[in-house]
């Protein structure tokens, strides 16, 4: 690591603050700023975290705290925030009861960091410290959060587009709201061209995009949609999402050969046993066969991809008017897990897949909670937009409509499927 006169400085002060000192967010970019901590010297008491599964889990072999009993356990204390998303950590915290002036970005402690220092302490091929997934993690936390401190820029660390509405499956939960769509409709692949087009122009830089439906491969033009995607300069990783029931055409597969793309199958086969509630519609053996399919195709064509099983579902894929007032959206806001997961659906930026699905239905059309990307849109006025909408929302009108989203809540049977179309009763 480089020298640095405000690194060294903030060292001293944490130093000299004889307070407990805490990382926020204990995943990739989390253990790397571990060990930058630990290489200053710096003693760390634990990783706080959201994520309910890592509450007093060990990682690196420091203990996780739970970000909402923190303050009981240590009334005083110092932070180091290693998520990308540092405006929304720093009101969560603030929130806690923590004085903003505890909260600290880790730009300086990872900017100039060796990596190699922090590989060298790695023993295990988790995901999350495999070492293209670490750089990618550093980089996401630093531009971000630089970013954040720059006014004229626009650093966004995930992008959902809706590629599609119609899916393989008929998931009654399904968190993208697709069982409530009595029509659905694959997105015109020009339409969501111009939408890229336009997005890509205005951001300074989009870490990632993530292609989702529906089951995005029903859409027979997602691959141009990738191909768009790719040819971003300023879009630095692009992510699938499937159910694995769909094998890409020969024509296709080129898409996924680029290194910015990965492939993300999730492997429900493993819950469509003769007893379980998914099976009305799910055939087993030929979905497993499917997916076994698409897998070895993969590995054939040399195409980066993940399988893995379901994971995280909640009582999230429901719409109802819960008549909330004002404090009781921004709770409902603050302790969202997915308000970060910006969406991209027929030329309007939301903040959440929820609030641009409920928009899409036609539940509401608050147009306060969403940027409309048009030709005719200038560039400072739409950067300004963004930044609002990226740093200045402590809630959105969709939120009223939510049951919420948090890391903490019960999990439930994932992909129950549904006999018909869900109806909206509000």
């Amino acid at each position: 690591m480089k020298e640095d006169g405000n690194l060294r400085k903030l060292v001293a002060k944490l130093k000299n603050s004889r307070l407990p000192l805490f990382i926020f967010g204990a995943g990739a970019a989390g253990q790397v700023l571990l060990q930058s901590c630990l290489d200053q010297g710096l003693e760390i008491t634990g990783f706080c975290d959201d994520n309910i599964k890592k509450k007093d889990s060990l990682v690196a072999d420091v203990k996780v705290y739970h970000t909402y009993d923190v303050k009981s356990i240590f009334p005083e204390a110092h932070f180091i925030i290693s998520a990308a998303d540092i405006h929304d950590m720093i009101e969560k915290l603030h929130a806690c009861g923590y004085d903003k002036s505890v909260l600290h970005s880790s730009v300086l402690f990872l900017e100039n960091y060796d990596l190699s220092n922090f590989y060298n302490f790695q023993n295990n091929n988790e995901e999350d410290t495999q070492k293209g997934f670490v750089e990618f993690a550093v980089k996401a936390t630093l531009s971000c959060q630089k970013g954040f401190v720059n006014p004229e820029k626009v650093f966004m660390r995930s992008v959902d587009i809706v590629v599609t509405e119609r899916c393989s499956m008929k998931c009654k939960d399904c968190s993208n709201l697709m069982q409530f769509f009595e029509n659905p409709v694959n997105y015109r692949e020009q339409d969501l061209k111009e939408a890229v087009d336009l997005l890509a122009e205005f951001a300074d830089e989009i870490h990632e995009v993530r292609v989702i439906g529906g089951e995005p491969l029903m859409n027979k033009e997602w691959h141009l949609v990738v191909e768009n995607l790719t040819s971003k300069h300023n879009i630095k990783r692009i992510v699938i999402y499937t159910n694995g029931m769909i094998v890409p055409k020969a024509h296709q597969l080129n898409s996924l050969k680029n290194d910015k793309v990965i492939f993300m199958i999730t492997d429900y086969t493993g819950i469509f046993g003769d007893d379980a509630p998914n099976r009305k519609t799910a055939n087993l053996s030929k979905s497993k066969k499917q997916v076994d399919k698409l897998e070895s195709l993969c590995q054939q064509e040399g195409i980066d991809y993940r399988r893995h099983p379901p994971e995280n579902w909640t009582d999230c894929g429901r719409i109802e008017d819960f008549d909330r007032t004002i404090e009781e959206n921004k709770e409902v806001f603050r302790s969202c897990c997915c308000k970060n997961l910006i969406t991209l659906s027929e030329g309007e930026l939301h903040r959440c897949p929820f609030s641009a699905q409920i928009t899409r239905l036609k539940v509401i059309n608050e147009e306060s909670d969403y940027v409309l990307l048009t030709k005719d849109s200038t560039e400072g006025q739409i950067k300004k937009d963004l930044r609002s909408l990226l740093f200045e929302k402590d809630y959105i009108k969709a939120c009223n409509y939510c049951p919420g989203r948090r890391l903490s809540d019960a999990q439930i049977v994932p992909a129950v499927q549904a006999e018909k179309v869900i109806p909206i009763i509000l």
